[in-house]
């Protein structure tokens, strides 16, 4: 890959304990599974890890304890969501302090000025860093987000803004990396929904939730192999967790209620404190959430025997 951030990087969950704190311990499981499980970086603060319901000593506590459990292990990322271009800059060197590699550049809520003002918003924090910059497009989830055009002048002009967490479609995607000369690097989300599109379209990787980590790290060196046989591997899988992906991504609550107690299950802990507002899960969406469980351990069963099988 032409890229120095390339691969899956799961965006992590919060974990929270029963007095409404951070559970280190629980972090530490997380981190440690998505490590075990190949992931070629971490990242937090996304919608993912709940950011719009912390303050920022929270958001700075999250960072700080990821970065810690990670020591250096494989490249790291923080979202950084402040509201002013000034407490922007100054998270995102607190990041850098924790041990984050790159930084991800949410828009800020406030409307105004068009989107010339949201470039210039972008270049003066990206020109206050010292290292590789993202910026967020998810017009999908978000309220403000760059056009193409917009998105491809902020990179030509500020020449560490060199990531783009692209949420958009993957015909978007292809179009993007087209004019920029394939030069930007852009990870996909949405769990992966369009996984396989968006590496056809040149993205340098994907941004999922942890869920199904090990089948998509196993897709992504699939598609890098690049044989006729390594392909249709990594189209069957796909498949494979495609009902996973798409109970989850449906929405963020039900991703962050349902998706969050599948990750408790594959690290061990035993019980899940929501943080409010959030919605309770019913009986049916456990009955679902379970039966997706099992199809996803049949699937890296089966990863497990074609890797001893050579």
């Amino acid at each position: 890959m032409p890229y120095p951030f390339h691969g899956v990087y799961p965006v992590l969950y919060a974990f929270w304990d029963r007095a409404g704190r951070l559970d280190r311990e629980a972090m530490r499981l997380q981190v440690e599974h998505c490590i075990t499980a190949g992931a070629h970086g971490l990242m937090v603060l996304g919608l993912v890890t709940e950011v719009n319901k912390m303050d920022s000593a929270e958001r700075r506590e999250t960072v700080e304890l990821v970065g810690a459990l990670n020591a250096g292990r494989v490249p790291y990322a923080v979202t950084v969501a402040e509201p002013s271009a000034e407490s922007q800059i100054a998270f995102a060197r607190g990041a850098r302090a924790a041990g984050a590699d790159f930084v991800i550049l949410q828009p800020p809520p406030a409307r105004g000025g068009g989107e010339a003002e949201l470039i210039r918003f972008f270049a003066r924090v990206a020109d206050a860093l010292d290292c590789p910059v993202a910026i967020q497009h998810n017009p999908f989830n978000l309220d403000v987000w760059l056009s193409i055009e917009g998105m491809t002048a902020l990179h030509r002009n500020h020449p560490n803004v060199t990531v783009l967490k692209g949420e958009g479609t993957a015909v978007e995607t292809e179009t993007l990396v087209a004019a920029t000369g394939g030069k930007l690097a852009v990870f996909g989300g949405h769990g992966g929904i369009e996984y396989l599109s968006v590496l056809r379209a040149g993205a340098a990787g994907l941004i999922p939730a942890p869920d199904c980590l090990a089948p998509q790290v196993r897709i992504y060196e699939l598609f890098r192999e690049s044989t006729p046989e390594s392909l249709a591997e990594a189209e069957r899988l796909h498949r494979e967790l495609l009902p996973l992906i798409v109970f989850m991504i449906r929405s963020f609550p039900a991703l962050l209620c349902y998706g969050k107690r599948f990750m408790a299950r594959r690290i061990g802990v035993e019980q899940v404190f929501d943080r409010a507002p959030a919605i309770r899960p019913t009986p049916f969406g456990l009955a679902e959430m379970d039966r997706l469980f099992e199809a996803l351990r049949a699937t890296e069963a089966s990863m497990a025997k074609r890797a001893r099988e050579g």
